[in-house]
């Protein structure tokens, strides 16, 4: 990540070894992402089964359906649920959150009324989600992913998730998992990073001010968190059709990227850039254009609002309340699809 930040702010477009087209610049990048023209795939992970993207009026459906589920929820809420599960937790940080995160959401995931349902879900985070995302398991243990699949297909037939489309019966507990994640996989890495910011003595890759502005907004806190440390590091879209950015021919196959992790510390947009200085968010008179954690466009988070809401309302619970102790195992954050901090482990040292 540190090779591509500094070809970032050298380059404002590059083609990489790999073929991937990299978009530096602020402006060409919000640009691309809006997609006026339709030249890329905007359907997220989540929603391709088998690796193949849903049709768009299923998409339409299953986006509907966590914008409604967030809509019905309360932040506050489920910052304090999550705070206090981590909490009162000892063992491994992502794990900790990833759990979380996740029985906050227990209302539009099922839980309340199925216990197989939480059951099955623990085990696909354990066993699954857990190591793709620390970065411990190279590649996922398919027939474990298969066969909880399976078993969250038949729950969800049966009516545990309120307001879950109606899929094929071969895709629909696939799917149902990749909400799982959708819902509880970014959530889980900021509230980790937040844990880690908030510590003072555990602070990772980055510098404090001198003096720590006093009364700052949970808000703001929430921003800087995810302006240092986006889950959603880097933003890629398949190309669709022959096209240019500035002067870089894109064409259809191609993989275009927005790094979310390096327009977020570009010295050209941020005064300071590796900073974590939540205050500075007062002195700004608008988000500015290289803030993109969510992307813009046909494939932005649908849930973007309601995370920076919960998440500054976390910022606040865990301000009131003594640091969570954690103890380093790792010198270096997790790098997959998602950005999370080193592996840390709550407990007393």
């Amino acid at each position: 990540m540190r090779k591509l930040h500094q070809r970032c702010v050298r380059t404002p477009v590059f083609r990489t070894l790999a073929g991937s087209v990299v978009v530096c610049d602020a402006e060409m990048a919000r640009q691309v992402l809006v997609d006026t023209g339709g030249q890329l795939d905007h359907v997220p992970a989540f929603w391709r089964p088998g690796n193949a993207p849903l049709p768009p009026p299923v998409c339409a459906a299953l986006n509907r359906w966590v914008h409604t589920c967030l809509s019905a929820e309360d932040p506050g809420r489920v910052a304090a649920t999550a705070v206090e599960a981590v909490a009162a937790t000892r063992g491994d940080l992502h794990r900790a959150c990833l759990h979380a995160v996740a029985e906050a959401n227990r209302r539009p995931l099922g839980f309340e009324h199925h216990s197989n349902l939480r059951a099955t879900v623990g085990e696909f985070l354990d066993h699954v989600f857990h190591g793709m995302m620390t970065g411990a398991s190279r590649y996922p243990d398919i027939d474990a992913f298969q066969r909880l699949a399976a078993r969250a297909g038949r729950a969800v037939a049966s009516g545990a998730v309120p307001g879950f489309p109606d899929l094929d019966r071969a895709i629909r507990g696939e799917v149902y998992l990749r909400a799982v994640t959708a819902f509880v996989g970014a959530s889980a890495a900021a509230l980790a990073w937040l844990i880690c910011a908030l510590r003072s003595d555990e602070l990772v890759a980055t510098r404090r001010p001198a003096e720590t502005a006093p009364d700052v907004p949970p808000e703001h806190v929430a921003l800087e968190t995810l302006r240092l440390w986006p889950p959603a590091w880097q933003h890629r879209r398949p190309v669709l059709r022959d096209h240019r950015i500035g002067s870089m021919a894109v064409l259809r196959g191609d993989e275009l990227v927005v790094p979310a992790y390096a327009l977020q510390r570009h010295p050209r947009y941020w005064p300071d850039a590796d900073l974590f200085d939540p205050a500075r968010w007062a002195r700004l008179p608008q988000r500015p254009e290289a803030f993109l954690p969510f992307a813009v466009g046909p494939g932005a988070c649908v849930g973007a609002r309601f995370e920076v809401r919960w998440l500054a309302a976390a910022a606040a619970h865990l301000s009131a309340q003594p640091p969570i102790p954690l103890v380093r195992r790792s010198a270096t954050p997790c790098v997959t699809a998602v950005f999370s901090p080193p592996e840390h482990t709550i407990g007393l040292r």
